[in-house]
């Protein structure tokens, strides 16, 4: 089992990856799915995804920023999923994200957590970065994965 200093630096590394693939502005991009579950799965858990291109040089690493990104409730009748914009907003430096959003039932929400880096992967698009929170700022459990295409 891996130590906490261990996991720190596998995070510190990723967010690095992700660095260095979108801040020379030449490659096509990152794409990202997020997904937050509550106690309550019908109202306030979803699951959202997007583009996260938007770099901002700041700090060591800056940060990235999501644009038309939409998360989506399930309907506790059965229904098609009901759809929200959302934005994202992802600290390279701090490892910290944040996040807002209003709910189908009008709820305004923000949130930010701490990334713990959990797997990566390669694909055929590109490679694929894997969190989950380690701690949040709301009594939810996230997970975010990052697609750098």
């Amino acid at each position: 089992m891996p130590t906490e200093r261990t996991e720190h630096q596998r995070t510190e590394h990723a967010l690095r990856e992700v660095f260095d693939y979108i801040s020379p502005g030449t490659n096509e991009g990152i794409s990202f799915v997020i997904s937050r579950l509550t106690d309550d799965l019908f109202t306030d858990s979803f699951l959202g995804g997007g583009d996260i291109s938007l770099f901002t040089a700041s700090g060591r690493r800056g940060v990235i920023r999501s644009q038309q990104s939409n998360g989506s409730t399930l309907d506790s009748a059965g229904g098609a999923p009901a759809q929200f914009p959302l934005t994202l907003e992802l600290d390279l430096n701090s490892g910290e994200a944040s996040g807002s959003w209003t709910l189908p039932n009008g709820i305004a929400q923000t949130s930010s957590f701490r990334l713990l880096f959990v797997k990566s992967a390669a694909g055929p698009k590109g490679n694929t970065l894997m969190f989950g929170s380690d701690s949040t700022s709301d009594d939810a459990a996230y997970s975010l994965t990052l697609v750098l295409i």
